[in-house]
């Protein structure tokens, strides 16, 4: 992988198949000769990343490479809804909010982009300056993951363990298409919870409660035309 890495475009096989980029591409990084665990290469991932806007990209412990298309205004609105919200308690409360521009590099080695995190004014502080410019060590204490139309519900709940396994404190995986959020919390099981009316941040984010069913659950049902 260099740092001057040919954008991703929809052609070649994509495109003479027929297929669309509407879900993640997945690669695997050892079949190109690529070695992840490099000391140098969260940098130069960080790098490809910026020259690819506006594909995303993530990779697994175990070398795979997931492209992800730009997310579509159903995809965002999740994002946005949810992230705004926790900006707003940060600014009171202190620590670093994130949306899915941040990558965090968790202790097996993967490198995931959450829809929405948080960690702390400590953990911030701390930052080296190149830090800031490429991944954040750790899982964020805090981590939303909203899933898209394309998504599996499997996938995503097992991205969740590995959020949890690399340090989170607390974590949400929300199905608006499901009306479901999965609760995760260290060292307890998941809670799973059925078209709540709102999410609490408990003692990660002491007093903030986010509106799920409002901003998420009722406003995909509009936009989407489910209703309720």
């Amino acid at each position: 992988m260099t740092t001057a890495a040919k954008p991703v475009r929809q052609t070649d096989a994509a495109a003479e198949t027929g297929l669309s980029l509407s879900a993640p591409l997945r690669i695997n990084l050892s079949a190109l000769g690529i070695d992840h665990r490099a000391p140098d290469f969260a940098e130069r991932f960080c790098r490809m990343a910026c020259d690819n806007d506006p594909y995303e990209f993530e990779y697994t412990a175990q070398g795979e490479l997931i492209v992800m298309p730009p997310a579509g205004w159903e995809s965002n609105i999740g994002e946005n809804e949810t992230n705004v919200p926790l900006a707003l308690w940060r600014r009171e409360n202190g620590g670093y909010a994130s949306s899915q521009n941040v990558l965090y590099q968790l202790p097996s080695g993967a490198v995931y982009m959450p829809d929405a995190a948080w960690i702390t004014q400590e953990r911030f502080d701390a930052l080296r300056s190149g830090e800031y410019r490429s991944t954040i060590p750790g899982a964020p204490d805090f981590v939303v993951e909203v899933r898209s139309r394309t998504d599996r519900v499997e996938a995503g709940l097992a991205k969740m363990r590995e959020w949890m396994d690399g340090g989170a404190r607390l974590g949400w995986y929300i199905d608006p298409y499901g009306r479901r959020v999965y609760v995760y919390r260290t060292g307890r099981g998941v809670e799973v919870l059925d078209d709540p009316e709102t999410l609490s941040g408990e003692d990660v984010l002491a007093g903030f409660a986010f509106e799920v069913k409002r901003l998420l659950f009722d406003r995909y049902a509009e936009l989407t035309g489910r209703g309720e």
